[in-house]
């Protein structure tokens, strides 16, 4: 007979220092899980091998959940929720509207509860939307251990699908990224066969920063760009965007020839390779007229 059980031993850590003092001592055969609205997930289906530890993060809830802007940068601490990602600045700032926009197609409303904003981008798949996100903010990473704490770009962070460059005695804390100026916005669009419950057939991030009509900078993110499925940016089309103005022939042009130049996109039984390539040139047309209005008209 087959045990359908999952056999494991759980530690709560009464501080981030007990938990990275347990983290030194028993890496690699333990799990950190803060909401485990993934992990949880994987272990039932058996999609990954059991550790022998899950360290429960939740008592660090107070420490490690906050959003801030300090020195110059915005600073979120990894187990804050999403739920508490849409009561901050993050969704009443127009520099920030972006959040909103991966708020609003995130989930439910129980997930958004309990999920938090570092166990998606550990996630590392092209379904981590706040990491699709977080790469047009240029958002680094916090990571601590007991041997002291280093940070990382998030595009150096995310190394492969469900591979990162945090090493097994190390927890994320924190994702920082610089307050952006006043004339900038964000916007985020997620494609699938129906508006909630949606993992996402294509998903992109814009980050616009205007000069009067010019395009001073811009960043451009999808769920994957080329061969590795997690988030990645698009940055020969950046290239191309900077300094014009968005004009139809602009954004013609980008969308025609520009990006399919460096776009590789798959097919697998959820949709062909070039009918994501169509949505993609789809989501970035929205999501750059959707940044602009909202810079104009300075409103979520």
């Amino acid at each position: 007979m087959v045990s359908l059980l999952v056999i494991f031993e759980l530690y709560r850590p009464s501080s981030l220092d007990d938990a990275l003092v347990f983290l030194e001592k028993n890496a690699p055969d333990v799990k950190p899980m803060a909401g485990g609205t993934e992990l949880l997930v994987l272990l039932r289906d058996r999609a990954i091998k059991p550790p022998k530890y899950i360290l429960d993060l939740s008592p660090l809830g107070k420490e490690l959940s906050y959003v801030k802007v300090e020195n110059g940068y915005v600073r979120i601490g990894a187990l804050t929720t999403i739920w508490e990602l849409s009561r901050s600045l993050l969704h009443s700032d127009v520099r920030y509207a972006g959040f909103v926009d991966v708020f609003r197609k995130f989930g439910t409303m129980a997930l958004r509860f309990e999920a938090t904003i570092g166990g998606n981008i550990m996630t590392a798949t092209q379904y981590s939307d706040y990491a699709t996100l977080l790469l047009v903010y240029d958002a680094g990473v916090k990571l601590a251990s007991t041997r002291g704490t280093r940070t990382l770009p998030l595009e150096e962070f995310l190394v492969d699908k469900r591979a990162t460059a945090s090493r097994p005695d190390e927890l994320l804390v924190e994702i920082f990224f610089p307050e952006p100026p006043r004339s900038a916005s964000s916007a985020f669009v997620k494609f699938d066969r129906r508006e909630v419950l949606i993992a996402g057939i294509v998903t992109s991030a814009v980050y616009l920063v205007l000069e009067g009509d010019v395009i001073r900078d811009v960043r451009v993110s999808f769920d994957m760009v080329r061969e590795k499925r997690i988030p990645s940016r698009a940055r020969v089309t950046e290239s191309y965007l900077r300094g014009k103005r968005l004009v139809e022939e602009a954004v013609h042009e980008v969308v025609e020839k520009v990006l399919p130049s460096e776009m590789v996109r798959t097919t697998d039984w959820w949709a062909t390779a070039e009918y994501r390539l169509e949505m993609s040139k789809v989501a970035l047309k929205r999501a750059l007229y959707k940044s602009y209005e909202r810079i104009v008209r300075g409103v979520v």
